[in-house]
């Protein structure tokens, strides 16, 4: 949610509380004040009329006793007990052919001995039009205030924020690895000013940093791929000598391995940071069937050596917006991870479906560690040609483009189980299926 939304949502809970417990309120207050008021009238005219009828009850003149313009009744009343009441009754109105609500005083009072009942009813039909009339002016008034509340905050608020979205849009469209500073403008707000200030020192800070790092990756390749070449060289010359021995032909042997996986590891390491720089900016429309159908025929005398069984289902291509190097890489380490922790005469399956490539390879009948499989330097197995980064890189081509790489594991393998290679003779399966999928964003 936007912050300018998280404020306007709570200013407009805080006044529709207000209006759906102000608009009652104040309804019954009016409503109050007005029935106080018809009793206090009651009450007046229940003190004029009284001396009346004791007047006429003396003159036996009751009879013609007339109050012209109040609604009073007089007449006998059986219980002696003096009592007063304030009453709300609706009565029908013949006039009006509608019910009305009026306010009526009941009283008793004993003349000459005799108990008498009096009631004055005051109509209060204009009272509740009154009411109804002054709270809807008030609710028409109130949403008047709110909507104009709103309007004002909600324009105030955009011409406040406005210079804090236009350095955020900035921000999203700035890349670090391009030679331009970060220019920000600057607004009428000292607290934006103070942030991008802030923001444009950073930016220079870290575009520095980069390009040092770069440097820094850039000569070390340089410098490291040199003396490497040389040794190799060498190693290769002594391997040529033909006056040594056989324990120094293994000892020359093995330094011909360490040279050649230092030279692995020496360029899986520069990769690597070369991806974290994101200095991998071209890109293209790459078909991934056509990626695979490349590594089977590179890897082809590695897993022909294995007596692996290659299985390809294109079901569908699917084409990506990628740096071609990176994307063989990719493929390329999963294919390899797939040939060398193999079993002899096992099986690689490669499915290309929808927006997802499925390589699956037999191996060892145990998970691999899902914690640790795409860290660096961690390694499931000590195959001679392993160095622990070719899964560390195809995570982080995956974390470059936001693909999805994941790892499974099934126990039996799911291949025929007449397979000898597969199966032991008591019929307890030695091998495992390994799957490492990649979901394209």
């Amino acid at each position: 949610m936007r912050l300018l939304q998280k404020t306007v949502r709570r200013y407009i809970v805080y006044s529709v509380f207000i209006l759906a417990v102000a608009i009652p309120v104040f309804y019954l207050v009016i409503k109050q004040v007005i029935r106080e008021d018809a009793d206090e009238h009651l009450q007046a005219i229940k003190a004029a009329v009284k001396p009346r009828i004791e007047k006429a009850m003396s003159d036996h003149t009751i009879g013609r006793l007339y109050f012209a313009d109040q609604d009073i009744v007089l007449s006998a009343y059986h219980k002696t007990p003096l009592f007063e009441t304030l009453t709300d009754e609706d009565l029908y109105d013949t006039v009006s052919r509608e019910t009305v609500p009026y306010r009526v005083l009941s009283a008793n009072f004993i003349i000459d001995g005799s108990p008498y009942l009096l009631q004055i009813r005051n109509s209060m039909l204009d009272s509740e039009d009154l009411i109804e009339t002054i709270v809807k002016v008030q609710i028409v008034l109130l949403l008047l205030l709110l909507s104009g509340l709103l309007v004002i905050n909600r324009n105030l608020s955009k011409s406040i924020w406005r210079p804090f979205y236009s350095t955020l849009d900035k921000l999203r469209n700035y890349k670090v690895e391009q030679h331009r500073s970060l220019e920000l403008t600057m607004s009428s707000v000292n607290e934006f000013d103070d942030l991008n200030r802030s923001l444009e020192e950073l930016a220079g800070r870290a575009h520095q940093a980069y390009r040092m790092q770069k440097e820094f990756t850039e000569n070390a390749a340089h410098e490291m791929q040199t003396p490497l070449s040389i040794l190799k060289s060498k190693v290769e010359l002594l391997m040529q000598t033909s006056s040594i021995s056989e324990e120094q032909a293994e000892l020359i042997g093995e330094m011909a391995d360490a040279s050649q996986r230092m030279g692995k590891l020496n360029q899986s390491l520069i990769l690597l940071t070369r991806i974290e720089n994101l200095q991998f900016t071209e890109t293209e429309s790459i078909s991934l069937k056509e990626v695979i159908e490349k590594a089977v025929v590179l890897f082809q005398p590695q897993w022909e050596e294995s007596q692996l069984r290659v299985r390809c289902d294109y079901k569908e291509d699917i084409f990506r917006e990628a740096n071609r190097p990176l994307l063989e890489i990719l493929v390329n380490n999963l294919f390899g991870n797939a040939i060398r922790h193999n079993i002899k005469g096992g099986r690689i399956g490669i499915v290309l479906s929808g927006n997802r490539l499925v390589i699956q390879n037999t191996g060892r009948p145990s998970e691999l560690d899902t914690g640790q499989i795409f860290r660096r330097f961690h390694k499931e197995s000590n195959h001679v040609n392993s160095i622990g980064l070719g899964l560390a890189v195809v995570k982080q081509i995956g974390n470059l483009y936001g693909w999805g790489v994941s790892y499974a594991y099934r126990e039996g393998g799911g291949f025929n189980r007449n397979d000898v290679d597969g199966v032991r003779k008591d019929g307890e399966c030695r091998e495992g299926l390994h799957t490492f999928s990649v979901l394209f964003s």
